[in-house]
């Protein structure tokens, strides 16, 4: 029998749009959504609008005050630098978890999707580049086969890194090849099956990308993450841990 794929709703439609929108700058931190307004562009009623925007706010992407009133979530130093030390752990653990059961095939997948990061590189596609620097590290999760660590690395990353981090590679793309170089470093210990070895260079691997992107990121004198020079690139589709 036929496999028929099952058309998004409309709230999911709306919620992918909006989303697509905030990465890729259009809707900038603090940009207010208004209603009214949003079933205008979509022409839809305000259900399926109201719907889209939490499920934006659970992610962690908008924000609703006491007045009701939403906007585009501003990022700050504090959510950073909170989230680097926890993610750094989550994902060593996946990566320790990963390390005695990946196969050759799934070795040979993550080395696939390096030298696709290395040649969109070279193509100045850095959309691309982030996107599969998500895929690489959703590889190891996956295999990890941990329900609960999955759904507490796929918080952080929607609701803070990655907005944050599809905005660096646009203003800091020449940070991509010493990821690339520490991916070469993890491939090699997971060829090895060396649990240790996987799980320290993960860690460090994380707190290096993130290190060396606060270092270049820009706040204001409220510690609020300033996302100038980003507006208008490709969107980076939402990470899928």
């Amino acid at each position: 029998m036929a496999e028929f794929r099952k058309p998004k709703s409309m709230v999911d439609q709306i919620y992918i749009s909006l989303s697509n929108a905030i990465t890729s700058g259009s809707l900038e931190p603090g940009c207010r959504l208004v209603e009214q307004e949003l079933q205008k562009d979509f022409g839809v009623s305000r259900a399926p609008i109201r719907e889209a925007i939490r499920l934006l706010e659970a992610d962690g992407l908008v924000v609703v005050d006491a007045y009701k009133k939403k906007q585009v979530r501003n990022l700050t130093r504090e959510d950073l630098v909170d989230n680097i030390p926890v993610l750094a752990s989550l994902e060593s653990l996946a990566a320790r978890l990963a390390a005695s059961k990946i196969t050759k095939k799934q070795i040979d997948e993550l080395e696939g999707i390096n030298r696709e990061i290395q040649q969109a590189f070279s193509d100045g596609d850095f959309a691309k580049c982030a996107e599969l620097n998500f895929a690489f590290h959703r590889v190891f999760l996956q295999v990890a086969d941990n329900k609960a660590l999955r759904r507490a690395v796929r918080s952080i990353v929607k609701s803070t890194l990655w907005l944050w981090l599809a905005s660096q590679y646009y203003k800091n793309s020449a940070t991509i090849p010493s990821s690339i170089e520490e991916h070469k470093q993890i491939l090699e210990a997971f060829r090895r099956k060396d649990v240790r070895l996987v799980e320290s260079m993960v860690r460090e691997h994380i707190e290096n990308v993130l290190e060396r992107f606060l270092k270049q990121s820009k706040f204001d004198t409220e510690g609020v993450y300033l996302f100038g020079g980003t507006k208008g690139h490709p969107p980076i589709a939402a990470p899928e841990n």
